[in-house]
């Protein structure tokens, strides 16, 4: 598809004729094109939509009525090596540096194999159970979450499984929330161990983030209150050994310096951004295993909203 707009409408466009290709609902559809150009404001959003209707409802249309065919990316979105792709020749499919059928299928569980599709990071078989329980303790499915209240409102009503799935993931974009949360956890623990090896304490940090009025994701829990995952993540990790490791040991540094200045504790999200920190993950790696948690939660409410529908409750 060839235009004169920017890269992110080309995207956005080119994202809008795959999606009817395959026969994404329209408004779909557009959530898939506007994740390209994310507009700064409702506002802008929506102008944003009308002033590129025509081309939107163009690029859908074609890709209704053009033949079936593989995606494709612009040349400068193309790896070496790539993520994962179709080795036909070996009647296989490469993953990272692995092959699925000859590597993988028999020897690694699949939140092993998740994780390494993630990260890269190849977990051992220990490793791997003890993350898995520290997933265990972050299913919160409580309706009153945010991304469980939207999945909830359009699974009741018949939206259907993909439309709540949808809504829910969108409430993971938030900055506040799980891994996101976690993400910035972990820039931080970074900025704290770069003070320490400067000469700094950590709480001498905490005090000037305070002071300048800056916020760590991952200390305080407004609302409910203190984060009752935070003691068995710990008992988890000293059960497995790794509870006195850097990052883990950093962040109570951190949790001790945060109450003493303002009163917050840590929460789930700053234990996960410390864990897989200590197995040498970046933020953003750190985010989307920490996202693959809470996932589970937001497909589970499409599927619990979508078989009861609603009740007579205030009827």
């Amino acid at each position: 598809m060839t235009t004169t707009a920017t890269p992110a409408t080309e995207d956005a466009l080119a994202s809008m004729f795959d999606a009817a290709a395959v026969r994404v609902p329209p408004w779909a559809a557009v959530v898939a094109g506007l994740a390209s150009v994310r507009p700064d404001g409702v506002g802008a959003t929506i102008d944003w939509l009308v002033a590129h209707r025509a081309e939107l409802e163009r690029a859908y249309a074609d890709g209704q009525a053009a033949p079936l065919k593989l995606a494709e990316v612009p040349p400068q979105m193309q790896y070496q090596p790539e993520l994962g792709y179709m080795d036909f020749e070996r009647r296989d499919h490469a993953l990272r540096d692995r092959h699925l059928f000859a590597d993988i299928v028999g020897h690694r569980t699949f939140f092993q194999t998740a994780v390494y599709a993630m990260t890269g990071l190849e977990l051992t078989p220990r490793h791997a159970a003890m993350l898995e329980q520290l997933g265990n303790v972050n299913l919160q499915a409580d309706r009153h979450a945010w991304p469980m209240a939207v999945t909830r409102r359009i699974a009741a009503r018949g939206g259907g499984y993909a439309a709540a799935v949808t809504g829910g993931t969108a409430m993971l974009g938030a900055t506040v929330l799980a891994g996101a949360a976690a993400a910035d956890c972990a820039r931080f623990l970074r900025r704290a161990r770069a003070a320490e090896a400067e000469g700094r304490t950590v709480a001498e940090l905490v005090d000037d983030i305070v002071a300048r009025r800056q916020r760590v994701m991952g200390f305080g829990r407004p609302i409910v209150g203190p984060d009752e995952r935070v003691p068995v993540m710990e008992q988890v990790l000293r059960q497995y050994g790794r509870d006195q490791l850097p990052y883990v040991t950093l962040l109570r540094a951190a949790d001790e310096a945060f109450f003493a200045a303002k009163g917050l504790r840590s929460t789930s999200a700053a234990w996960a951004a410390a864990v897989l920190s200590d197995f040498g993950l970046h933020p953003e790696a750190v985010q989307a295993v920490s996202n693959f948690w809470v996932s589970v939660t937001v497909y589970a409410q499409a599927v619990y909203g979508g078989e009861r529908g609603l009740t007579d409750a205030g009827a």
